[in-house]
């Protein structure tokens, strides 16, 4: 759920409820001084609340004031002078954290880091040099309504291919990358599993089953809940919230998924350091690690060895085969890349794509069915519908750098927007292509 937001106010328990007990405090015999540290965060009250709480149990000299901003609004808030007298930042966001970081707008973490691993799978959980640390983590998955699937005669999503089984045609809710916020990682995350063409053949097999959801859209578990879908692409913290508040569906996690780690930083301005470590070690602890098992949160903790305390049938991580190799910083890297040539792809010519898989998928069932057709036409229809218009980018690519700096810059701006024109053109050369082959194969036709 997305909060308000509001310019300059904060939200939660604050001001006249914080202030009474702050001032009760003080005027108790023998009272310490009770001192304040300011976090920003983009996470729902469900969570922050119940860490707040924790906290200031545990630490009753010290007062959260909770600043909450979504990540876009948050990065420039944070390149202030002081940072606008921020201590913390909290938040799933990397992309911020490296900005942050690179422009020397964070203070290097001294704490206590035993029992907290540096990676899962080959995905980091924290900044080589300490300037930031992962603090939890959401994995990739599908949200689906079990009871449709039966309906559909699919017995089992266990696998990102399974996906693209013709029998979900028109069932599989899938979020647009250059809409979406979650959804670039989940695009990549199956270029690097798959390989960069082979990924984007089964992007757009899945795409061919797929409602498309994008900002102005339903969220994906709305899709799914309401029996428009079958199946949602999301992330585990949106499954649970809506299962949390009454929907009926399963998350499912599939093989060799991706995870997103969120982290937390002491800014660099800040006059509290020690304070604000004190709070940054006690979400890392494994008296806040385990707050995340709440029914209300159920987040993954980035504690190993707190699984142990874990409900039944909690999902694990860190558990053998769990993790899919995947490099995020190569990813973020062609992120504006990726959702550049999605849209490209599969947004804008969606029709046509789904179209000639319909019709593939019709022409290989009748062939594997014993029908006499003209293979070589098929294999030509095949082929023209997989077509891919240019190479996996490189570290440094100038085509990807330009894309992912075009909300910043004109000229940026104006670089991509010519190469998706070619795209543009590619494509529906292409898929015009396979539905005319399909179409003569169909006829009979040589």
């Amino acid at each position: 759920m997305n909060y308000p937001y509001f310019p300059g106010l904060h939200w939660g328990r604050r001001y006249l409820v914080g202030a009474t007990a702050a001032l009760l405090l003080l005027l108790a015999p023998g009272a310490r001084a009770v001192e304040q540290i300011t976090l920003m965060t983009s996470y729902p009250e469900a969570v922050v609340s119940r860490m707040e709480e924790l906290f200031e149990t545990r630490y009753p000299d010290v007062r959260l004031e909770i600043l909450w901003r979504m990540p876009n609004d948050a990065l420039p808030y944070l390149m202030q002078p002081e940072q606008g007298g921020v201590d913390v930042y909290w938040a799933p966001a990397r992309r911020n954290f490296r900005t942050l970081k690179q422009a020397g707008a964070l203070r290097q973490l001294t704490i206590d880091r035993s029992g907290l691993p540096s990676a899962v799978g080959n995905t980091p959980l924290a900044d080589p040099e300490g300037y930031y640390v992962a603090s939890e983590m959401a994995g990739y998955g599908v949200f689906v309504d079990p009871q449709r699937l039966a309906q559909l005669g699919v017995t089992g999503l266990q696998r990102w291919e399974d996906l693209a089984d013709p029998r979900l045609a028109g069932e599989v809710a899938l979020p647009v990358p250059s809409a979406v916020g979650y959804a670039p990682m989940l695009v990549d995350h199956l270029l690097q599993r798959e390989g960069w063409e082979g990924g984007w053949d089964l992007w757009r097999a899945i795409a061919a089953n797929a409602q498309l959801i994008n900002s102005r859209g339903n969220f994906v578990t709305e899709e799914v809940e309401s029996g428009r879908a079958a199946v949602g692409l999301t992330m585990d913290f949106f499954a649970v919230s809506a299962i949390a508040s009454g929907a009926k569906g399963q998350f499912i996690y599939p093989e060799r998924t991706a995870f997103n780690p969120a982290h937390i930083a002491v800014m660099a301005a800040s006059d509290r350091p020690e304070l604000a470590e004190r709070f940054v070690s006690f979400v890392l602890s494994a008296e806040g690690q385990r707050l995340l098992f709440h029914p209300a949160i159920r987040k993954l903790p980035i504690r190993p060895a707190i699984y142990a305390e874990a409900p039944e049938g909690y999902f694990n991580p860190f558990a053998a085969d769990a993790a899919a190799e995947y490099d995020q910083g190569r990813g973020i890297a062609r992120r504006g890349l990726n959702s550049a040539l999605f849209d490209a792809a599969i947004t804008r010519p969606h029709r046509a794509l789904v179209e000639a898989w319909g019709k593939l998928h019709v022409a290989e069932a009748g062939v594997q069915s014993g029908k006499v057709g003209n293979g070589a036409l098929l294999a030509r229809a095949r082929q023209a519908l997989l077509a891919w218009p240019l190479p996996e980018p490189v570290r440094g690519d100038e085509l990807a750098g330009a894309c992912e700096q075009r909300q910043e810059s004109p000229a940026a701006e104006a670089r991509c927007a010519q190469a998706e024109q070619e795209w543009d053109r590619f494509f529906a050369e292409h898929y015009a292509e396979a539905n005319r082959l399909l179409d003569q194969w169909s006829e009979g036709g040589q």
